[in-house]
């Protein structure tokens, strides 16, 4: 008798040890499935550690911080650590600001392969709020490098550059990202009021030039001059950089390389331009009854009195002959390239001789644009002096 009830005894342990481990495997089940399933979160008894905890530490990291970071600590006491239970206790540490928690958090997680966006942003807004602008910087790379959620990359800089602090730590993570210099290049042509700001943090990055390579800094320092921010330009485009000597205008072919200070040859159906004798001469030729544009750049000129002289073979045409004819060439230049008009130019006219004009004070960089009327020019050649 004694015999069979230890028998009986023994299965009864084996079923409850069974029932146990059946109820311990459908809890790691539920917690598995809870991962994308927050229906199934209730199921799952607090502290297992699993993907169930590490949402409900996403759901109360705002309201309730520090319970988000016991919920999102439990889940990380599975091996290996699971880059997205890193991400929700990276959120849970942002807002209970516990930064450098949270940045060591998702770094790691960023490791292991995580790259959560919404977790990204709620660690810019809280190392924004802290005044942590290190965290900030380096949190924009990351989701510039992720090339998405422009919205919040675009609201980040426009926190960062206004402040010098900012801008120190944005430098210094410049001339080691492309995608960070490419968003803020797309950030200034969307917003260019900030082209000061930019202007000063790619000048503060070129103390350590990296990877920030001419074809790099070209796109932005183009965009400050359009925005008629020629002294900003300026100040952030290196010397060794310019393609032609300081002082030389002359004519040069179109190049691969990017130079917002190179001469620029717009295409168009009716109007050709080829190199002309010499690589500093021009032929051009225009079919079109209208006058058009063949040539544009920047100069950097300085105060005071200037003169432009420009000089093309002349060839003799016979009455009747279907050679074109010599074009007259029109020369606009401005210290304002938006305004479009001639009016306020230091020249707007037709070329007939050596035109003389003077630079005003507050003109850092200016316009040139020569448009052609019907016909065309052979060898034409420009100098400024």
């Amino acid at each position: 008798m004694t015999l069979g009830k230890t028998s009986i005894l023994g299965w009864v342990v084996r079923f409850i040890v069974f029932l146990a481990l059946f109820a311990l495997a459908a809890v790691f089940q539920l917690d598995r499935h809870a991962r994308t399933q927050t229906r199934l979160i209730p199921y799952v008894p607090a502290g297992v550690g699993g993907f169930a905890d590490a949402n409900v530490a996403r759901l109360l990291a705002i309201a309730a911080p520090q319970t988000a970071m016991d919920r999102a600590a439990a889940s990380l006491r599975h091996r290996p650590v699971d880059g997205g239970n890193l991400s929700a206790f990276a959120l849970a540490a942002a807002e209970a600001d516990e930064l450098d928690i949270a940045g060591e958090a998702l770094t790691l997680a960023a490791q292991r392969g995580w790259r959560d966006t919404y977790t990204q942003v709620m660690v810019i807004g809280s190392a924004m709020t802290g005044g942590n602008y290190e965290v900030a910087a380096q949190r924009v790379d990351a989701l510039a490098r992720l090339r998405r959620e422009e919205e919040a990359v675009y609201g980040t800089l426009s926190l960062l550059l206004v402040e010098e602090q900012g801008r120190e730590e944005l430098a210094k993570r410049l001339s080691h990202s492309i995608p960070l210099a490419s968003e803020i290049h797309e950030f200034l042509r969307a917003y260019p009021d900030y082209g000061p700001e930019v202007a000063q943090t790619f000048s503060l990055a070129l103390s350590d030039r990296g990877i920030l390579e001419c074809e790099l800094l070209a796109p932005v320092a183009s965009a400050l001059l359009l925005n008629e921010m020629g002294a900003d330009a300026l100040r952030m485009w290196p010397e060794d950089c310019q393609r032609q000597e300081t002082g030389s205008y002359a004519f040069a072919p179109a190049s691969a390389e990017r130079d917002p200070f190179a001469w620029t040859y717009p295409s168009a159906a009716a109007v050709s331009v080829r190199t002309g004798s010499e690589p500093n001469l021009v032929e051009v030729r225009n079919r079109d009854p209208l006058r058009r544009p063949f040539a544009s750049r920047y100069v950097v000129l300085d105060e005071g009195v200037h003169r432009l002289t420009l000089d093309a073979k002349v060839r003799e045409t016979r009455p009747g002959s279907l050679r074109a004819r010599q074009a007259e060439i029109t020369v606009l230049l401005r210290c304002d390239r938006k305004g479009g008009r001639s009016a306020g130019a230091l020249i707007s006219q037709t070329y007939e001789s050596q035109i003389e004009f003077t630079v005003p004070e507050d003109c850092p960089t200016q316009y040139l644009a020569l448009s052609l009327g019907q016909g065309r020019v052979e060898d034409l050649s420009i100098t400024i002096d």
